[in-house]
Order: structure tokens, then C-alpha cells, then sequence
């Protein structure tokens, strides 16, 4: 999947951007219940990759982080930007 601008997803509350930093993909995690922007540490070479990481990013956040039962099942929908 080629894509310039990348991807955005829903997880229960949390919001998942997938955007190019030079020839890497990024992930960003966009709480707005607790008003929190958490960038994962990880670059990734492919979107597909970072896809595969947002689950888990998001799953870990909300229910590691604050400790909030999981809403939803085990999909992301992606959106282009």
C-alpha cells in the first residue's frame, strides 16, 4: 500500500494516525477522554506494519494505562487522510 498523507483509525476512544516521517511510517495515539497525544517509539518501514502495532498500542493504553474495560472487539477502521 503506497500512501502520501497515511491513515486514520478508531479504537474504542482513542484515535490512531498512521503518517510518513521520511521514508518511516509513524504512530500517534490521540486520547481525548483524557486529553493525552502519545506517540509510539517505534518507526516503521511499512503502513502495514504500523497497522499491525495500533491494536496493541491501543489496547495497552487504555486498558493498561487507565485501567478502562474494552469496549470494543478487535478491529481498527481506516480512513486515508
Amino acid at each position: 500500500m503506497t500512501l502520501g498523507q497515511g491513515l486514520k483509525g478508531k479504537y474504542d476512544y482513542v484515535e490512531l494516525t498512521i503518517e510518513p516521517r521520511g521514508d518511516q511510517w509513524c504512530l500517534i495515539l490521540t486520547d481525548t477522554r483524557h486529553g493525552e497525544s502519545v506517540e509510539d517509539e517505534e518507526q516503521y518501514e511499512t503502513v502495514a506494519e504500523a497497522q499491525e502495532a495500533a491494536l496493541t498500542l491501543a489496547q495497552r493504553h487504555i486498558n493498561v494505562q487507565h485501567n478502562d474495560t474494552l469496549l470494543t472487539n478487535e478491529i481498527i477502521s481506516w480512513r486515508r487522510l
